[in-house]
C-alpha cells in the first residue's frame, strides 16, 4: 500500500493536487494546519482515502483529528501535527509517546523541516511543509508488516 505523506500545505493546494497526480497513493495523511486543504483533496480525488490531523493553525476546524492510530498491513501507524508534543524543541517526548502506542511509523509535521531517522524500533517521519518555501512531501510504501520512506522535494523533481 502507498501512502501520500504532507503537512503545512497553508492552502496552496497545487503540490497537494500534484503529489497525489504524480504518486496514485491508496492513502494520504495530511498533519495538519489548514486541514481544510484536506477536505479539498478529497473533493477533487472522491475515491482517495484521505486522514487529516488538526494542527496549531487549525483550533476551530470541525475537520482533522488531534491523534490517530492506524493499523495497516501489519504496521501500527501513530500520526499527529506535532505541536502538542513540542517537536520544534526535540523528538524525544514525540518518540517515547509513539513507543508507548506501539506504532512502528509515527508521522508528524509543524517544523516545516522534512526528516525521517529510525529511534529504537519506530521510524519518525516528518514530510516537511508542501506549502512551504521548499516544498516537500513523503511517500511511504507499506507491505507485509515493512515500510519503505522517501521524502521528495518538488523543485528537485521539476528539474
Amino acid at each position: 500500500m502507498k501512502l501520500l505523506i504532507v503537512s503545512d500545505s497553508h492552502g496552496r493546494l497545487e503540490y497537494m493536487y500534484h503529489a497525489a497526480e504524480r504518486e496514485h497513493p491508496d492513502m494520504v495523511f495530511h498533519l495538519g494546519d489548514h486541514d481544510r486543504d484536506a477536505e479539498d483533496l478529497s473533493r477533487r480525488f472522491p475515491r482517495l482515502c484521505v486522514v487529516s490531523m488538526k494542527g496549531n493553525c487549525d483550533y476551530f476546524s470541525p475537520y482533522g483529528r488531534e491523534e490517530y492510530l492506524y493499523t495497516l498491513e501489519g504496521v501500527r501507524i501513530f500520526a499527529v501535527h506535532g505541536h502538542q508534543y513540542n517537536v520544534k524543541y526535540g523528538l524525544t517526548r514525540f518518540s517515547y509517546a509513539a513507543a508507548e502506542k506501539g506504532a512502528q511509523l509515527a508521522l508528524f509535521g509543524h517544523t516545516h523541516q522534512a526528516f525521517c531517522e529510525k529511534v529504537g524500533d519506530v521510524t519518525l517521519l516528518n514530510p516537511g511543509a508542501c506549502g512551504g518555501y521548499r516544498p516537500t512531501y513523503a511517500v511511504v510504501t507499506v507491505k507485509d508488516g515493512a515500510l519503505q520512506c522517501e521524502i521528495k522535494d518538488f523543485r528537485e523533481e521539476n528539474k
